[in-house]
């Protein structure tokens, strides 16, 4: 196994234990503890079974149970990245999160597969966006899925020449439905960039390179978004 794998987990889980640390999630003792085990003799060999049993899980005192997965870029590479499990086998909680987007086949299959698997621990479930807002039931359900949603992602990725996910967000805006604004930052014309406030109620903005970037902030700023915004799971019925 390369040096820079061991580098990755290392860097990877030392950050994503922070996050829960300053979130309120884990205590100061967990913390310390989380971090000790990123420098303990056990680690190389944690490390090494992550990257040689993928995606099967891996568990250790101090980690708890860490999946390596990969993610898709793009340009349709992909990228490795790191899930912490639930520890807890109880009643899966729902809690549902609206999506909207552009729908272009390069952004929809990888946006869309990588937000599956970012959300899923957090027992978050995926609402997607209809294609077209013209159509008056089309809108009427795109309404009613925000307002019934508990959060909303956005992610304004080529939207220079289709607006709706900015029609979307004014709807989420109206309804007072905590947001999650992801906004690229390559440049280009097609790509642009967009100008909603940033003071808007329950707005969490992510600005982005990549979707290596993206969802990296995403999965560390979940849980501060979810207790800021008091968002509250309900259990589904069996």
């Amino acid at each position: 196994m390369s040096h820079d794998n061991h580098v990755f987990v290392r860097e990877f889980l030392s950050e994503f234990y922070e996050h829960r640390f300053t979130s309120g999630l884990i205590t100061e003792s967990e913390y310390f503890l989380n971090q000790s085990v990123l420098v303990s003799d056990e680690f190389e060999w944690f490390s090494h079974e992550l990257f040689a049993r993928a995606p099967a899980p891996v568990e250790m005192r101090g980690c708890g149970t860490i999946r390596l997965i990969h993610l898709r870029e793009m340009d349709g590479t992909e990228f490795p990245f790191l899930l912490a499990l639930p520890s807890t086998r109880g009643a899966k909680q729902a809690l549902t999160c609206f999506v909207g987007h552009r729908f272009l086949k390069s952004i929809q299959g990888p946006l869309r597969f990588n937000l599956a698997h970012v959300f899923n621990p957090y027992g978050i479930e995926l609402r997607w966006s209809a294609q077209d807002l013209s159509a008056t039931e089309t809108f009427r359900d795109i309404i009613s899925g925000i307002r019934n949603s508990k959060m909303c992602f956005f992610d304004t990725f080529a939207t220079t020449n289709k607006p709706n996910v900015y029609i979307e967000v004014g709807i989420a805006c109206a309804f007072r439905v905590p947001m999650i604004l992801a906004e690229y930052e390559g440049g280009t014309s097609l790509e642009g960039q967009s100008e909603i406030p940033s003071d808007l109620q329950g707005l969490f903005r992510i600005r982005y390179t990549s979707y290596r970037e993206l969802f990296r902030k995403l999965y560390f700023g979940l849980p501060n978004f979810i207790v800021k915004n008091r968002i509250r799971t309900t259990r589904r019925r069996r």
